[in-house]
């Protein structure tokens, strides 16, 4: 199955679904297509298993990514297809929006179990709170860590003082 079929399949679902495509490489260069479909977030776990229904192998998983779009926050599930086939491996993104007044999504572990490392990460980083996920700790912060405070947000939930080191630029142009 390649990305156009895989693209019908979700739209026949119900899924807004859309592709891009990219060149990638310097010598040899390469089409690298990706698979975008959008997600309620009441239905990723469904979304998830409709991949692995339609999928002719088990999708590769490859991690969650979070985006802080100021009223809201994105994950992107990061699947691959055909992996490790040249020229015919495709990504495929569950895109999900959580409002932030409700950062709270089902686990896809039960799923999909190494998805736990993205969702603990997540949930310490951003505080989307992952329903049914097995292990709460952290991954990253020290325990100490200030509830309530999330390193990669950009509204009031963020750090407050950081050392800056990438913003070193900016002192020779005042």
């Amino acid at each position: 199955m390649n990305a156009e079929e895989a693209m019908q399949k979700f739209q026949q679902k119900g899924y807004e679904a859309w592709i891009s495509e990219r060149t990638a490489g310097v010598k040899n260069k390469v089409k690298k297509i990706s698979l975008w479909v959008k997600v309620d977030k009441e239905k990723i776990r469904d979304a998830v298993e409709y991949l692995m229904e339609i999928a002719e192998e088990y999708p590769h998983f490859s991690i969650i990514s979070a985006s802080d779009e100021g009223n809201e926050i994105i994950l992107n599930y990061h699947f691959t297809l055909g992996y490790g086939k040249f020229l015919e491996e495709f990504i495929v993104t569950l895109k999900v929006s959580l409002p932030k007044d409700d950062l709270r999504i089902k686990s896809i572990t039960n799923l999909v179990p190494a998805a736990i490392f993205s969702e603990r990460e997540i949930r310490e980083m951003v505080g989307v709170e992952f329903e049914e996920l097995p292990d709460k700790r952290h991954l990253f912060l020290t325990k100490d860590f200030p509830e309530g405070v999330y390193p990669w947000r950009r509204d009031e939930m963020g750090v407050k003082e950081t050392n800056k080191l990438y913003e070193t630029w900016k002192e020779g142009l005042e």
